[in-house]
């Protein structure tokens, strides 16, 4: 049966003025063929694989093309433009929507049908005999309703880029939170830098790493329903009389000798003047880790980990005029955690807006003797993501890479530099491309519980600068200043996507 890569469908974006390839699996023939704009190509089949190689073609909107094998596949709405590859971890993963803070407005007035993104969702397989297929994700365009999806950084110098030249631009999205880099090269680089045999080596068979991270999953799962109790409903609509005063912002700290492992319970009284209206809206800046929050006695709120701001629209009917109720459960999985410094705390109902930084109560509930259990991300796993995100996308042509990586690399800072040079030569030959590159230097950052930097932070911050001199056809855009020193996502990525086009321009058109 005839089968594309899952790039090729409605709505993706090829690169103009070069010669793109489509490729796929069909097994029941000898030869498929495609036809675009009349023009008929076509490609043997070998072990059941397929490439065809177009002609370079201008930049275009609304295009078709029909392939034909032993089932035929049309594909409309095609774009050529310029295709970028976003590599890297969470801060270029950052979605639209966590930006809305301080660029709603740009958001609200945006509607770009031909910036589109394509998710490179890993499909983790690690067996040195199996090819990783893409993910069944659709090309998603900046317009309303969708746009919040899309890569931050991404869209906000796509925007710019486009505003200027009105050509369609891909967004190849594969950049995955927590990922290191070593987990972006391929095995045969790593002897160099350290022994990385030995972390790859548990999930080398095949199925090996999606079972870890199903039994990871359940770990955790299993680790959080033991701290369930069935009498925790009576702690969601008052205030326990043991409660004791807690500020917010502020943390639970071994140091203060107040650290706990697992439940704690936190609470504030507050006031509306007016009657409430329907539009409300709570912001709970930035909690560690785990929430649910209650207003009234009614969830309003859930997130099950630590780096997303607690944005929590509702329906203001369950609020009253006078005193309200919020109630927070909140889950501490190693001990330390709390609410995060220098972000807002606010409840708004219409136009009525009431502060919730100051005095809170707080009281303690179930505890556990251990952790949360420790296990890797498949993102941390040594090549994971060059087998499954990027090595897939070896007949794909790029225009270039934009890359924002290197926080998870902060503790152990050593021969970054080198490890990323290797990286982008072993990229560049895999793909037989230029691929100019990109690179964004991390916004400074102290961890909220240490209130210090990382260790080796400033170091990866250097060798990025460096990669400019290190590294052919690299330039580096500076987000150093883009944050505030507890933030470790910063929202101010149009300003970061402004930096970013300027230099984007220079290189590639």
């Amino acid at each position: 049966m005839l089968k594309l890569a899952e790039i090729f469908r409605d709505g993706m974006i090829l690169q103009r003025d070069c010669a793109c390839a489509v490729f796929g699996k069909d097994d029941q023939v000898s030869e498929v063929s495609l036809i675009l704009e009349g023009k008929e190509y076509t490609a043997t089949v070998n072990d059941g694989q397929f490439l065809i190689r177009l002609d370079p073609h201008d930049a275009a909107t609304g295009l078709s093309m029909s392939i034909k094998g032993s089932t035929d596949i049309e594909i409309r709405d095609i774009c050529f433009g310029d295709v970028f590859y976003l590599g890297g971890q969470s801060n270029m993963e950052l979605p639209v929507s966590r930006t809305l803070d301080v660029s709603e407005e740009e958001v609200k007035n945006s509607n770009y049908p031909y910036i589109r993104q394509y998710r490179v969702t890993p499909q983790y397989n690690m067996a040195e005999d199996e090819v990783a297929e893409l993910a069944d994700n659709p090309w998603v365009p900046a317009v309303p309703g969708k746009i919040g999806e899309l890569s931050a950084a991404g869209f906000y110098c796509a925007r710019r880029l486009y505003d200027k030249k009105k050509i369609p631009i891909g967004l190849v999205l594969g950049a995955q939170g927590g990922s290191t880099i070593e987990s972006w090269m391929d095995v045969s680089l790593l002897s160099e830098f350290g022994d990385y045999e030995s972390q790859m080596k548990p999930f080398m068979e095949k199925n090996a790493l999606t079972n870890y991270l199903k039994a990871r999953e359940d770990g955790i799962a299993s680790w959080r329903q033991a701290l369930e109790r069935e009498d925790e409903e009576k702690y969601i609509s008052s205030i326990p009389k043991e409660a004791s005063d807690f500020t917010v912002p502020g943390m639970l700290l071994k140091r203060e000798g107040t650290d706990h492992t697992g439940i704690v319970w936190f609470y504030k009284e507050f006031e509306l003047k007016e009657e409430p209206e329907e539009d409300a809206f709570l912001y709970l800046g930035n909690l560690i880790d785990a929430d649910q929050t209650f207003i009234n006695g009614k969830a309003v709120g859930r997130i099950e980990y630590r780096y997303p701001p607690r944005k929590y629209p509702f329906d203001g009917s369950i609020l009253r005029k006078g005193m309200n109720l919020i109630s927070v459960r909140l889950l501490i999985e190693t001990g330390e955690g709390g609410f995060v410094a220098e972000h807002p705390y606010y409840i708004r109902s219409g136009k009525e807006k009431v502060e919730l930084t100051g005095t809170w109560k707080m009281v303690k509930g179930v505890s556990s003797e251990t952790p949360v259990p420790s296990f890797k991300m498949g993102q941390e796993v040594p090549t994971s993501l060059f087998k499954t995100s990027v090595r897939p996308l070896k007949d794909f042509t790029f225009s270039g890479i934009w890359w924002y990586q290197g926080e998870s690399n902060a503790e152990e800072p050593e021969r970054y530099g080198e490890k990323f040079l290797a990286m982008m030569n072993y990229w560049r030959d895999l793909y037989q491309q230029k691929l100019p590159v990109i690179v964004v230097e991390m916004c400074d950052y102290m961890d909220p519980i240490t209130c210090e930097e990382t260790e080796g932070w400033a170091s990866i911050q250097a060798q990025q600068v460096a990669a400019a001199k290190e590294v052919k056809d690299c330039a580096v855009v500076s987000a150093k200043d883009l944050g505030a020193p507890l933030e470790l996502h910063p929202q101010r990525k149009s300003e970061l996507g402004a930096r970013m086009a300027e230099v984007a321009e220079k290189m590639f058109y």
